[in-house]
């Protein structure tokens, strides 16, 4: 009946589709598609209203119109139709878009999300509540105290009794009964409508509604259950072997397996189709079919992986953003980006999430549609049920979105904004406060805002800590929004007195670059893109940028004004500067500790204790030799070697022959952190807060011994006033400088330096401080120069008389001395 109902509506649509067109007569058509609209179904509905819409557009009856169409846009399920009707819609409105609706106040803060349409939230007082027709409902308001909830549907909850022994199923329905099962020592579960996998310390456990079918011990012991595949009905389990295990949900039995020979690290099921991410490639496969991969397509770290319309959308730890086409593997489109996650929004469009609070909607082809900024981050990925979106922002309410928007009214924010220019432009400032006031309320992170708040308060002469604060939100909230970075940034370069300010082009999670130099140009390392990047020094713009792969956690890297060498897992790698072309590669005998690179030769130990000398320029290996069982540090001056392991043991090495000089071995209390030498003297930091200065050429007198305040954070040997010093770093970010034979000089007490380890030239230590940097009199201690730089700054680096710091949000300043 309802099939034939709905041919019923289908044949009337016609109908007046036929009388408007075809007869002329208005008034029928509309009451044949105004009854379509009232008694069809949703489909039915959709169509009606999208014609009532044109009827009225024909007419110029814009309010009919407009109201039709946004009935029609609600209802569609189809990408172009919506993007159609958004547009008129928009053409038939005189009002902006409100882009945040009335808020979902919550008891208290989340501690879970279970599910769509409709979802269900576990707050962290354990009440539970769904939403459902855009609002709160409590349920299970009479589970027992004390419980672990695992999983809610709309069928009920799952959960593990406050005496862990069991597993219960407590049902939403009183004619349906409640289950338990004596499961004890849950780790987690994977619920798939009435297929439940449970995960113990030992056991896989497979349930449906009838009990247990199946308990396989000790076997996938480790395995995480990351997915159902529906066309066989199997559970997907990822195991420490590199494999997928496809598990009958009927009776535990192992189907089939997908090995990889990488960790697999991202899963994602599309309609039969399997996308995983193994080492540096994405992987599409068939399973029912067959186990070979159907295509793969290389990629970085990635962070996001979603279906999105007819690709698969990837997004990089270095904010590149990809759809790639789910059948071919073939790339589409790719852009750069500062999103830290993606997710859907409105159909047909993709949210680019930044840390700063920032959402970018962008189309199908990955072009803008519109920008929004919260100023502050997400908590969760957001929560998209029965057609509405909401966003978690840790606080007791949730933040809806207008469900539909594809930005082709303008937002109610950016009128103010527009407002605001104007009047900044007329510089009628007494008019200013109240507009941005009001902006600031529906938009707290408009970066249009912040600039004009910022030239309000230097017209008006207002404090210095409000005007760095405007000027830190300009800019903070510019890098999200390409339209008006260079604007803000070029503006906000003149006021603190900066040769240049400019955006950075590493990924958002390289949080604190740092620099070094070649001949002419600036470098720094995007450990989370795995590029080298070249930055022109006058200017601070990019030059080029050179993949160098994955890094592990920890690699050692060194360098000069030729070489880079850059020491991660077991591979060494040798970058010439001054030369395009790829990196030579070293395999090494363990896994890569610390990498020293000096005029003639470059030094790498392993944490298993070996040492190796590559000589420069033909970067051949000279020698490697085992020096310790253990790993240790290294320090090369004048031909003097030694190597000092993380125990205490100091020995110096022949650099020709890489062997240990007879009577050289020294031991020195407490574990070794940090080692440095001049010509005569060697400077060991223990973790006892004590530093040892161990002359060599008095090699019978005992180290001299240094007792700290606090543990050392960094050591290094600076030149001035014509000797050689020693400069420390102590955890509580004190400085000190030291003669070389220890006799204490001065004592500068550090702030907010993100690491105290000064950056030292032509007399000078050079020290980021929060909001400035400042350099360091090396004869005094004191500070004889500043360079204000709100927002923050990372450790200086000076080249060609200027001194370049990047803040935390990735803009490289550049300040003339």
């Amino acid at each position: 009946m309802s099939l034939a109902f709905a041919e019923k509506m289908e044949a009337n649509i016609q109908e007046a589709l036929y009388m408007f067109e075809m007869k002329g007569e208005i008034s029928e058509a509309i009451k044949i598609l105004e009854n379509a609209a009232n008694q069809g179904d949703e489909e039915d509905k959709e169509k009606a209203y999208f014609y009532l819409g044109k009827i009225q557009d024909l007419s110029g009856n814009k309010t009919s119109a407009n109201f039709y169409y946004n009935q029609s846009l609600n209802r569609t399920s189809e990408t172009a139709k919506a993007y159609w009707l958004s547009e008129r819609e928009a053409t038939t409105s005189n009002n902006a878009e409100n882009l945040v609706r009335a808020p979902l106040h919550l008891k208290s803060k989340i501690a879970k999300t279970f599910g769509n349409n409709p979802t269900y939230l576990l707050l962290r007082d354990g009440t539970i509540q769904k939403i459902e027709d855009n609002a709160l409902v409590n349920v299970a308001s009479d589970l027992p105290a004390g419980i672990q909830i695992f999983n809610i549907d709309p069928q009920g909850v799952w959960f593990q009794s406050a005496e862990k022994d069991s597993l219960v199923f407590r049902s939403f329905f009183a004619n349906k009964p409640n289950r338990s099962y004596p499961i004890t020592n849950l780790i987690q579960l994977y619920a798939q409508g009435d297929k439940i996998a449970v995960q113990t310390e030992r056991d896989l456990i497979l349930l449906n509604s009838k009990g247990i079918q199946a308990q396989i011990a000790d076997k996938y012991s480790g395995c995480v259950p990351e997915g159902f595949y529906p066309l066989t009905s199997e559970f997907i389990l990822n195991c420490t072997d590199n494999a997928l295990h496809f598990i009958s949900s009927e009776d535990g039995s192992e189907k089939r397996t997908l090995a990889q020979f990488d960790v697999i690290k991202n899963i994602l099921i599309d309609k039969g189709f399997l996308y995983l991410i193994s080492g540096n490639f994405l992987y599409c496969y068939f399973p029912k079919q067959r186990m070979t991969p159907l295509w793969k397509q290389p990629v970085n770290k990635v962070e996001s992986m979603m279906p999105f319309e007819n690709s698969i959308a990837l997004l990089e730890a270095s904010g590149k953003m990809s759809l790639i086409d789910k059948k071919s593997g073939f790339i589409q489109v790719a852009v750069r980006s500062e999103a830290s996650f993606i997710y859907p929004l409105a159909m047909g469009t993709l949210g680019l999430f930044s840390i700063e609070g920032a959402i970018t909607a962008v189309d199908t082809a990955l072009v803008p549609l519109w920008h929004f900024n919260f100023a502050k981050p997400i908590e969760r990925a957001p929560i998209h049920t029965n057609g509405n979106i909401y966003l978690d922002f840790g606080d007791n309410k949730l933040t809806a979105l207008s469900p539909r928007y594809y930005g082709k009214k303008k937002l109610q924010s950016e009128v103010y904004a527009g407002l605001a220019a104007s009047v900044t432009e007329n510089e009628d400032w007494e008019e200013l406060p109240p507009i941005l006031d009001s902006l600031f309320k529906l938009e707290p992170g408009n970066a249009k805002g912040w600039f004009f708040k910022a030239l309000y308060l230097e017209n008006q002469n207002g404090n210095e800590h409000e005007k760095q604060k405007a000027w830190s939100e300009a800019v903070r909230h510019s890098i999200s929004n390409p339209q008006v970075t260079s604007l803000i940034l070029n503006r906000y370069s003149k006021v603190i007195g900066a040769k240049f300010v400019r955006q950075l082009p590493i990924s958002p999670k390289t949080l604190y670059p740092q620099f070094f130099s070649g001949k002419k140009y600036l470098y720094t390392i995007d450990p989370s893109a795995g590029r080298l990047i070249c930055i022109n020094a006058e200017n601070g713009e990019l030059r080029w940028y050179k993949k160098i792969g994955t890094l592990d956690n920890s690699p050692a890297i060194d360098n000069d004004e030729n070489t880079l060498a850059i020491a991660s897992g077991y591979n060494l790698s040798i970058y010439d500067l001054n030369r395009e072309g790829n990196a030579l590669t070293i395999q090494l005998p363990g896994k890569a500790f610390e990498t020293k690179v000096t005029e003639s030769a470059i030094y790498v130990s392993t944490w298993n204790g070996f040492l190796l000398k590559i000589l420069k320029p033909d970067n051949k290996l000279a020698w490697s030799r085992k020096i310790f069982a253990v790993p240790f540090l290294l320090t090369h001056e004048n031909k003097n070697l030694y190597a000092c392991n993380l125990e205490g043991e100091l020995v110096a090495l022949d650099d020709e022959a890489g062997t240990v000089k007879e009577n050289s071995s020294r031991r020195f209390p407490g574990q070794v952190t940090q080692m440095i030498s001049t010509d005569s003297i060697v400077a060991v930091a223990s973790g006892n807060n004590r530093l040892y200065l161990f002359n060599q050429l008095r090699r019978e007198a005992p180290p001299l011994q240094i007792i700290m305040d606090e543990s050392i954070s960094s050591l290094q040997a600076v030149q001035g006033q014509g000797q050689k010093m020693i400069m420390i770093g102590l955890a509580d970010q004190s400085i000190l400088l030291y003669t070389e034979t220890g006799t204490p000089l001065w004592k500068f007490k550090s702030r907010n330096s993100i690491f105290p380890k000064p950056f030292v030239k032509d007399g000078f230590a050079w020290i980021d401080q929060g909001n400035e940097v400042v350099a360091i009199s090396l004869k005094t201690g004191k500070v004889e120069r500043k360079f204000s730089t709100p927002g923050g700054a990372g450790t200086p680096f000076i080249m060609n008389k200027t001194l370049f710091s990047a803040s935390p949000k990735r803009l490289l300043y550049g300040f003339s001395l």
